[in-house]
């Protein structure tokens, strides 16, 4: 279903000009990067705070840790469970939807993991964590304990990759890595295939298809029929967009900025 709704999407906005759709929110904020989830809030990252706009476009609250410096990434694929990732000092903060810790700084050192350099949340409110030194995708449960790990990748793959980006959906586990695309496993940890989608930062996955931004211009690569849809946008000051619930997030140098698709 959302993969038909998600086709729907492109056939309309490509049908029409990109300035006859309404902008429904817009909001003055400044921000590195954000995040989305579900139910259409925005999570706008800034060095060390993470702020939550509801859809909208009200300020529903904030959260900042001064002790682990910036937020690395933040998953919210779970909106009752957000996950703050922290690479510099390689630790985990949990945030309920309040913004609100539920509960405390997990180091990842403690899970004697050398060099995490990415996580995400994972089914069952566990996570993953990938491990650079040892090349390892390794799953915890929300109790902390390790229930699954795949070790040296590079042997695997037959190179060393540098993944900038990891993400769950569905029963496959998404590891990318610019220089040769997109890393899929499955949710044992089984290496799958490689989708040949180069030089990205990160993605979105709604349904059966790959989301992400190039060249002033909102791609979808169907993972099914292996086919790519293109949207152009005004791209002058975007430094990101995503699609949630029928309405497309664009964040600029300035602003939030939240259009209805319908």
């Amino acid at each position: 279903m959302k993969s038909f709704l998600l086709l729907i999407f492109f056939f309309l906005f490509s049908a029409k000009l990109f300035a006859q759709y309404p902008l429904a929110v817009e909001v003055a904020v400044t921000g590195d990067y954000f995040t989305s989830d579900n139910l259409g809030n925005a999570y706008v990252i800034k060095g060390n705070e993470i702020f939550k706009y509801l859809p909208s476009g009200k300020l529903f609250n904030r959260y900042s840790n001064l002790l682990l410096g910036n937020i690395t990434s933040v998953d919210a694929t779970n909106p009752l469970k957000l996950l703050l990732f922290y690479k510099d000092f390689s630790k985990i903060q949990f945030l309920d939807n309040q913004l609100s810790e539920s509960r405390g700084v997990l180091s990842l050192q403690d899970l004697e993991l050398e060099q995490s350099t990415l996580a995400c949340i994972s089914f069952d409110n566990g996570f993953w964590v990938y491990d650079q030194i040892s090349f390892s995708l390794i799953r915890f449960n929300q109790a902390f304990k390790k229930v699954q790990e795949v070790r040296n990748i590079n042997q695997n793959i037959g190179y060393e990759p540098q993944p900038n980006f990891l993400h769950e959906w569905g029963d496959w586990v998404y590891l990318n890595n610019p220089e040769t695309g997109i890393l899929v496993f499955d949710i044992f940890g089984t290496y799958f295939k490689t989708i040949p989608i180069k030089g990205l930062n990160g993605f979105q996955i709604a349904g059966d298809n790959i989301l992400y931004f190039n060249d002033g211009k909102l791609m979808s690569y169907n993972l099914k029929t292996i086919k790519e849809s293109e949207v152009q946008v005004p791209a002058d000051d975007i430094q990101m967009l995503r699609v949630e619930k029928e309405k497309l997030m664009i964040l600029t140098k300035e602003n939030l900025k939240v259009y209805e698709v319908k």
